[in-house]
């Protein structure tokens, strides 16, 4: 009798009365997860393109130490030339350019705007210096009137510079002559007596600066006016190179030397990943933060001296620091979690209703040990005051002694044995009002 009627409990209770009800959970978690997604920023590419300048210069060689740096993280750093700033501008700007971010010369942008650019930082200081023959004699600019100066190739940024300094001294085409050399090729023209004087804008421990500093048959001019120079351009920052600081040994420069240096930039395509520019910018600092012989500790990378407003990323990451993530997991961890914690949203969104319906579930699910007894009993009730009942008096009261017998063995906190005891001192109840069913009237049939 007793397997009977489990057997119909069990049918009322069929997992396909449930089913709606798990179905609607499944696809509003799947929802909310996938909804979710649709704002997950797409991973952070694995290659950049770098536009630095010509293979002699510093922006090159400084790429190639970006390059090292960046291997490190995963990324590929691939190295592009160019004439200068001015073609790396140019660059940036074209819609199709495969180029994500370039050295830029500060002070170069005001004739290539540009929207559609962003400025990272400023990395180092990289002055411009005027050479002469060693024989010669010069203390300011205006002097080179009607001589021949090599002023930069085109499209760099020591060409863009040095055409603001002379016209600010009035020298112009009509009265000198501007000879359009770069680098090694102008040092060569210097040297053979091509020219009188060149101008050129580098790191003091580029190749070809460093050569022509030690070279006893040039000198560099100090610009006694690099203050003005200063305040009229503020691209410009007043720098001292002192006596002794190439050579100690041989004392060069044999005196101070006043320079103006514009800042050598990185600038970026808006659409540059985020989690780039602040891999970008732990890169610049571990290379620029020690300072130069232009420029103490820490002044680099720096939110000054930038042509374009400046990425929201770089900004934050020189107020500061690195993010969070990056500063304890690797940059591909990094990178990882902080794509994917808006996916917490759901599992928050789902959390907090889950933690008001835990207490009642469980304290459901404690009683229900007990409470599922109660349809057995129920239906043996029924049968024995049914007189159409197929199951006589006896097969009641033996199901009962089993459902005790099953009783005694459930097992549930002490906080719900007053539920448990009910339910037994019930089933003694019926037990007696079967008894005395049975005492009143006649066996039944089967």
């Amino acid at each position: 009798m007793l397997e009977q009627i489990r057997l119909s409990i069990a049918r009322s209770r069929s997992w396909q009365t449930q089913l709606p009800y798990v179905l609607f959970a499944l696809l509003a978690i799947a929802g909310a997860f996938y909804f979710a997604y649709q704002f997950v920023e797409p991973a952070p590419p694995k290659q950049l393109t770098l536009q630095a300048g010509r293979e002699d210069g510093a922006y090159y060689r400084v790429a190639q130490n970006y390059a090292k740096q960046l291997a490190k993280h995963g990324i590929t750093l691939e190295v592009k030339t160019s004439a200068g700033s001015i073609e790396n501008l140019q660059t940036l700007r074209q819609q199709d350019s495969e180029i994500d971010i370039a050295f830029v010369q500060g002070g170069v942008a005001s004739s290539e705007p540009s929207d559609s650019l962003l400025g990272l930082a400023s990395v180092y200081f990289e002055p411009l210096w005027l050479f002469i023959p060693q024989r010669e004699s010069l203390e300011f600019v205006h002097q080179l009137k009607d001589k021949r100066v090599a002023i930069g190739a085109e499209g760099s940024g020591t060409r863009a510079i040095t055409q603001t300094l002379l016209q600010a001294n009035d020298l112009d085409k009509s009265n000198f002559s501007a000879i359009s050399l770069s680098g090694s090729e102008a040092t060569a023209a210097l040297e053979a007596g091509d020219v009188d004087a060149l101008f050129t804008v580098g790191a003091m421990d580029s190749p070809n600066i460093s050569a022509m500093l030690r070279n006893p048959d040039l000198q560099p001019v100090s610009l006694r006016r690099s203050q003005a120079y200063a305040r009229r351009f503020p691209f410009l920052s007043p720098v001292t190179l002192y006596e002794g600081t190439v050579s100690l040994e041989k004392n060069i420069p044999s005196n101070d030397l006043s320079l103006v240096a514009p800042a050598a930039t990185l600038v970026a395509k808006e659409t540059l990943h985020p989690a780039l520019v602040s891999l970008l910018m732990q890169v610049a600092t571990d290379i620029h933060s020690a300072g130069t012989d232009l420029a103490p500790p820490n002044v680099f990378p720096s939110s000054q001296w930038l042509d374009f407003p400046q990425n929201e990323e770089a900004a934050r990451f020189i107020e500061n620091g690195p993010p969070l993530l990056q500063r304890y997991l690797p940059f591909w961890a990094a990178t990882l979690v902080d794509r994917l914690k808006v996916m917490l949203l759901p599992l928050i969104a789902l959390v907090l209703p889950l933690s008001r319906l835990l207490p009642p579930t469980y304290r459901w699910r404690m009683r229900r040990r007990v409470y599922q007894w109660y349809d057995e009993v129920k239906m043996i009730d029924t049968a024995a005051h049914d007189t159409s009942s197929i199951f006589t008096l006896d097969e009641c009261q033996a199901a009962l002694d089993e459902i005790e017998t099953e009783i005694r063995q459930v097992d549930v906190p002490l906080s719900f044995h007053s539920e448990l005891y009910n339910l037994r001192q019930h089933t003694e109840l019926m037990r007696q009002r079967i008894s005395t069913l049975t005492s009143e009237s006649a066996p039944r049939d089967n």
